[in-house]
């Protein structure tokens, strides 16, 4: 098991967000926090979730928050890399029907 760790890299005009390891009622205050001062920063984020191992209800709200954020600022935030085990996770509480979700990092840089 992984601890929580939230890091982040410029490609172009386009911030990646790497999170790893759990998201949980312990570490969901840092990721929001961490998560929002990037939207706050940076107009268009990418949540790369390829070693995201657990999420909780309190990182799907992280998650929430942030895009309410950017939606609040006319940001964009787009997840990449969903793990099977949370997608499902997503897909259960519609947070899918709220952001735009690509296979790859990539793929959601290219969709900018």
């Amino acid at each position: 098991m992984k601890d929580f760790s939230i890091q982040h890299e410029q490609n172009g005009n386009v911030t990646i967000a790497a999170i790893s390891g759990r998201v949980d009622s312990t570490t969901a205050g840092t990721m929001e926090t961490e998560l929002n001062k990037l939207i706050f920063a940076n107009k268009r984020v990418v949540l790369d979730l390829k070693e995201l191992e657990f999420l909780s209800s309190a990182g799907v709200r992280a998650i929430i928050s942030g895009l309410k954020i950017a939606k609040k600022s006319r940001h964009a935030i787009k997840l990449a890399a969903i793990p099977d085990h949370i997608a499902g996770i997503l897909k259960t509480l519609g947070v899918m029907e709220l952001m735009q979700a690509y296979p790859s990092v990539e793929e959601a840089i290219a969709s900018f």
